[in-house]
Parts: structure tokens; C-alpha cells; sequence
């Protein structure tokens, strides 16, 4: 890897690390149920999701293919089913990528050192079996942000020579006085 390509990626991971810790409240950590929500605009959480997943596909190896991207604006809901009035979200948001299945290991491998280098913490991580085409997903990773709890999802689809690149926010509040609309 050239000094340029490792100083670009660590350039690129800073501010992506940057972009949503400044949105956090205190020292970006979340110790109880009542600390404050990071704010962030739904176009802010979308153009920040989608700089996230042209990093890790960047990365790896994967090619985002032209099938459209998929996103949803869901609201907060609380450990029993509550919702708040006050206009807080999640943020879902993927894409698939065209990658042969024999490089579907390859891939996840690059993402996982990616991420883990990036602090954050590998909550599932499972390879395609060598030689073993299979219409059912079978690869699959997912890695958690430990202070401000996105998540990123790496896996294989139905059919063959695809993956999925997602990445999901924890609660968000959208900036006091703006619009609640989806971008």
C-alpha cells in the first residue's frame, strides 16, 4: 500500500469518525438511559451513512453496483413499544455490491480488519464455506461502534456474486426546528 493510499484512508476515517462524533453530546458515550441523543439532520445521518459504506466498499474491494439504494427513517421505539413526540430516528441504509462469490471471503476479511481498526467491535462474523456456492446468504459480518453505536452489515445475498453494505444509527434528534420530512 502506497504512503498516499494509507494516508487517504486514515484521512477518510478520521472524518467520518469526526461527522458523527460531533454530533454527540458530552464525551460521546452513552452511560444511561437518559443521556442526551446525538443530534443530526436526516440528510446529515443519510450523506454520513452513504460516506460510510463508499469507505468500507472503497476498502474492500467492492464495486456498488446501479440497483438503487435503500434507506427508511423509522422512529425511536422503546424498550416496551413507547414512541416519544419529539421526532427522534433511526437511520437504515444499504446497498448491494457485485462481488464474485470467491472473493465474498476476501471482502468480509478486509472489512473486518478495516472496522476493527477503526475501533469498532465485531459482534458476528461468518464465511462463505470454501467451494461451497449457496443461494442462502451464508457470509455475513456485523460490527458495532462502541460509543456511538452504528452498526455496519456486511453479507452475502440470494443468488450469487452480490453482497449487501448497510449501515444502521442508533436513535437520533433531529436539530430543533427542523423540518421532520425525509430527504
Amino acid at each position: 500500500m502506497t504512503i498516499v493510499t494509507r494516508l487517504g484512508r486514515l484521512t477518510l476515517a478520521a472524518l467520518l469518525t469526526a461527522s458523527l462524533g460531533a454530533c454527540m453530546s458530552g464525551n460521546g458515550k452513552y452511560d444511561g438511559k437518559d443521556d442526551p441523543l446525538p443530534v443530526k439532520s436526516q440528510q446529515e445521518s443519510l450523506d454520513w451513512a452513504r460516506q460510510i459504506i463508499a469507505h468500507v466498499a472503497q476498502t474492500s474491494g467492492a464495486h456498488i453496483n446501479e440497483e438503487r439504494e435503500i434507506y427508511g427513517f423509522n422512529p425511536c421505539v422503546g424498550r416496551n413499544g413507547e414512541k416519544a413526540p419529539d421526532s427522534r430516528y433511526t437511520l437504515d441504509y444499504g446497498v448491494h455490491a457485485d462481488v464474485p462469490d470467491d472473493q465474498q471471503n476476501d471482502v468480509l476479511r478486509k472489512v473486518r480488519d478495516l472496522l476493527t481498526g477503526e475501533g469498532l467491535t465485531v459482534t458476528e462474523y461468518r464465511e462463505n464455506p470454501t467451494g461451497t456456492p449457496s443461494a442462502q446468504p451464508v457470509a455475513a459480518f456485523s460490527a458495532r461502534h462502541p460509543d456511538s453505536r452504528y452498526v455496519v452489515d456486511v453479507d452475502s445475498t440470494k443468488g450469487h456474486n452480490r453482497m449487501s453494505l448497510a449501515v444502521r444509527t442508533p436513535c437520533l434528534m433531529p436539530p430543533s426546528g427542523s423540518p421532520t420530512s425525509t430527504p
